[in-house]
């Protein structure tokens, strides 16, 4: 727990501090020296990226954390786990492109009217999708090693700040439009290179596998077998997550810009779950190894209590304020606050529940996995297909909510039942009336003082409420001894 709460924190900070950097280039940066067009575009492109990355990756995320522990020893190199695992992503990228190359003109005809956008835009999304199959493999294997903390700088902040700069360098009239898609997609195979590099610094791998050993000790079979079912549980994660997008590209590339800054707002809320989830699925991996339930008990119930926690902090500053936010930017926009605050609710959800996932795909039983996303996927496709034409983009919104809450509604009720163990107890409904009240009771102060002030006036007022509130009922015992003295003798004394 003690290098989960390391890392942990660290990975948060870095995490936060990309949120800054990317909420500073969706929300200022995109909005105003991209035309909608080429904001939408640009999402489009990386939305069909990412889920193509997903097929051409080949789970290969899961596989280097689940199967490197099993294989750890730093002085025979894991014996050539690294080599292995460059052969495996090159394999299924080469199989990916070609099964592709098949369904092309299926795709295409399946986007409907708006089918040129995926066909002249296919170069970006390859390039795009292959670059960032070796970036989850290069980050994958260092996280199996328990070095998290510079691969989330590199992809939460470093790739920002680049993708910014080609951004002014486009405004600027130094690239056109082809060659900006191009220099994108370029960041993310610099990214690879980067990745690759500093893992010959900190853990000089061996190149050429000891396929025998991985034969005896683990099998080939269960590897590929693992990586299967894996990808196909990724690829239908991914698809929830981005999915949303492409179905808003069939109305227009002017919603998918609208939706997608709406949506970012939203799911701020689940960035501690991302980083928590980036260093304790390794962990995970180790105990599932060992059959030693004690720190994955502990990890799972903290981790709900601390995420809620925080994530109902955002969630007031969220509902709070994003009118006001959304207002500040060009003409349309605005529109998207009730986007922002019905996906931000999912998101919550989502952070409620912990770190559910690692704990899922790392069980004996992680085939349940798949299940659940296929059921998940065909409720998503459907809300889509059938909302958005009817209510536009607050048809995806509504869907992705809702998603959120039978998905993990699936995962709490297989882990409890599998394992005994499940996160809540009564302080979570307290944590969950606080956050309600907080906003009711800033709601209720009429304000009137223009956009900033107000934004600023209801986030400390809020904020004041909420953690006075939290630190009052005691619903935060671990957070104490980063109290002042004073405060902390204060509760003591009036329990």
């Amino acid at each position: 727990m003690g290098v989960v709460k390391k890392q942990g924190i660290a990975n948060t900070l870095l995490v936060y501090a990309g949120t800054l950097v990317g909420a500073f280039s969706l929300l200022l940066v995109q909005p105003i020296y991209l035309s909608k067009e080429e904001l939408g575009l640009t999402r489009l492109i990386l939305s069909f990226a990412t889920v193509l990355a997903s097929l051409l990756s080949f789970g290969i995320s899961s596989v280097t954390v689940r199967y490197l522990p099993r294989v750890f020893d730093k002085e025979v190199g894991h014996r050539g786990f690294f080599g292995f695992m460059l052969i495996y992503v090159t394999t299924s990228v080469i199989l990916g492109l070609g099964l592709l190359l098949l369904l092309k003109q299926p795709l295409a005809r399946l986007y409907g009217d708006e089918g040129e956008i995926f066909s002249e835009n296919l170069v970006f999304v390859v390039m795009l999708a292959v670059s960032y199959s070796f970036v989850l493999g290069f980050n994958s294997y260092c996280l199996a090693l328990l070095r998290s903390v510079f691969p989330t700088f590199l992809n939460d902040i470093v790739v920002r700040l680049l993708f910014i700069a080609i951004i002014g360098a486009h405004f600027l009239g130094y690239l056109d439009l082809r060659q900006f898609l191009f220099s994108f997609c370029g960041i993310y195979a610099l990214q690879a290179l980067i990745m690759l590099a500093y893992t010959m610094v900190v853990d000089r791998p061996r190149f050429i596998p000891d396929l025998e050993h991985f034969k005896q000790e683990i099998g080939l079979r269960s590897i590929l077998r693992y990586g299967a079912v894996i990808t196909f549980t990724a690829i239908n994660s991914v698809s929830l997550k981005y999915i949303d997008s492409i179905f808003v590209g069939r109305i227009s590339l002017d919603q998918v810009a609208v939706y997608s800054v709406a949506a970012f707002i939203g799911l701020m809320i689940e960035i501690p779950l991302n980083a928590l989830e980036r260093i304790s699925s390794p962990v995970i991996a180790h105990a599932m190894a060992a059959g030693d339930m004690a720190p994955i008990r502990t990890i799972y119930q903290r981790s709900a209590r601390f995420l809620l926690l925080l994530g109902g902090w955002m969630f007031v500053l969220v509902v709070l304020n994003v009118r006001d936010l959304l207002g500040l930017l060009p003409e349309g926009f605005s529109a998207g606050w009730p986007v922002a605050i019905v996906i931000a609710t999912g998101a919550l959800i989502n952070m409620a529940t912990g770190i559910n996932h690692p704990i899922l795909v790392n069980s004996d039983r992680y085939i349940y996995a798949s299940v659940f996303l296929v059921a998940l996927l065909v409720i998503t496709v459907l809300g889509n297909w059938i909302l958005i034409p009817r209510i536009g983009i607050m048809g995806a919104a509504i869907t992705s909510c809702i998603a959120n809450v039978v998905y993990n509604g699936l995962k709490f009720e297989f882990i409890r039942r599998r394992f005994a163990i499940q996160p809540f107890d009564r302080k979570t409904l307290l944590i969950g009336a606080v956050v309600a009240c907080a906003i009711i009771l800033v709601w209720l102060i009429p304000m009137e003082l223009g956009p900033y002030v107000n934004m600023i006036i209801r986030g400390i007022l809020a904020s004041g409420i909420y953690f006075a509130a939290i630190v009052r009922l005691r619903l935060a015992d671990d957070l104490h001894e980063y109290l002042p003295a004073f405060i902390r003798q204060r509760i003591q004394t009036h329990p």
